[in-house]
């Protein structure tokens, strides 16, 4: 998938500081572009899951191109590479701020979000996170917006998930050690799922980069557990549930938004059992936006485009919309102005569902359960907040 992409992206224009002129056709005002940022990672760990955010934000740019832009001028993107790391997030920010945007779609990784933020809360240029679920994020200041839910959120559904529809009562967990983000799930988990009742009974470390789980997942045998929550991303995921199912573990195992992209892993074939997670859309989704979404984006880029996206990318497609519509209802681009805009927006039809701040920056929305095994991943139901 990740070369796929890499060409699309090669065909449309390469990812560094470039400037996408998606003008369809249409006639703008005088007074130029609106520049915005888009910055995600193209290169490194996280370029896998990251890569097609880069074409949700291209394919949003282009529909407000196509409908006259916005204000009568265009959306034009910088794209940049934050090389998934906090140190390439740190540059990218800065030199989005040294080309001239208003406002910034991205990182889709918490911890990326928090090396960019204090970057442009100080520069007063707002910046909306696609799937930057860790609270921390919007808490670095008022310029700092997600088109995502919060990992609380998540994993309260995840909690209720566990406890009502699988009937799950003894947890045991495996957390990626120091991220911010399954560190995160990991504890508003236990807290929602212990007051319900039931008892989180071991939490058990790894590191990212391991491949062997296997000391951690003997000792969830022992622990007679009902259900096992896995919090990371894709790639150890992925390992962990192979691992686990090889092993006889045939308890569900549960994790968050970070598995996107797990079925389109080479390994998943092996991926057997009651395997669920939390995430922010599904093709199968019923309602105008996502059906036309669905729509434009086999017209543009092939029937085979839902099996090159996971359900986490249409959130970045959703906070290019998002930036458009504030700057519409402001009727200015100018980054405070973006900003009140922002703040105060109420129903907005997305793609992931109808988004409404409420003065925190973290949208009221809601989550999505889906359940993977091998390459399928089936729609389970809705939970809203």
């Amino acid at each position: 998938m990740f070369m796929i992409l890499c060409r699309m992206l090669v065909r449309t224009g390469a990812v560094a500081l470039v400037l996408l002129m998606l003008m369809g056709g249409s006639v703008f005002a005088a007074e130029g572009p609106i520049l915005i940022g888009s910055i995600f990672a193209h290169t490194g760990k996280a370029a896998e899951e990251n890569t097609p955010n880069y074409l949700m934000a291209r394919m949003a740019a282009q529909s407000i191109n196509k409908s006259g832009g916005v204000l009568g001028r265009r959306i034009r993107l910088i794209e940049l590479d934050n090389q998934s790391s906090v140190l390439g997030a740190r540059q990218a920010a800065v030199d989005a701020v040294n080309a001239g945007v208003v406002a910034v779609v991205g990182p889709s990784w918490s911890s990326h979000a928090m090396a960019m933020a204090p970057i442009f809360q100080k520069a007063g240029i707002p910046m909306v996170g696609a799937t930057t679920t860790s609270p921390k994020v919007t808490q670095v200041g008022d310029f700092i917006f997600r088109a995502c839910y919060t990992d609380k959120t998540q994993a309260s559904a995840l909690a209720r998930f566990a406890y009502e529809d699988l009937g799950a009562r003894r947890v045991s967990m495996l957390v990626v050690a120091g991220d911010v983000f399954s560190e995160g799930i990991a504890d508003f988990f236990k807290q929602d799922f212990e007051e319900m009742g039931g008892r989180v009974v071991n939490r058990y470390p790894y590191l990212l980069s391991s491949m062997d789980f296997g000391k951690q997942l003997a000792s969830v045998e022992t622990d007679k557990v009902d259900l096992l929550l896995v919090p990371g991303f894709a790639r150890d995921s992925g390992l962990i549930i192979m691992q686990a199912r090889k092993m006889g573990l045939t308890i569900p195992i549960l994790g968050g938004d970070g598995w996107a992209a797990l079925e389109q892993y080479p390994y998943v074939d092996e991926l057997k059992g009651d395997n669920y997670f939390s995430s922010h859309w599904h093709p199968d989704t019923d309602t105008p936006e996502s059906r036309s979404f669905v729509r434009l984006m086999k017209k543009e880029l092939g029937d085979n485009v839902l099996n090159l996206i996971d359900s986490g990318n249409p959130v970045a497609y959703d906070a290019l919309q998002l930036l458009a519509e504030a700057i519409r209802r402001a009727g200015s681009a100018e980054p405070k102005d973006i900003r009140d805009s922002l703040a105060t927006l109420k129903d907005f039809k997305a793609v992931t569902g109808t988004i409404s701040y409420a003065g925190s920056r973290d949208p009221v929305k809601p989550v999505v359960l889906l359940r993977i095994e091998n390459h399928s991943v089936q729609f389970v139901k809705t939970v809203r907040p």
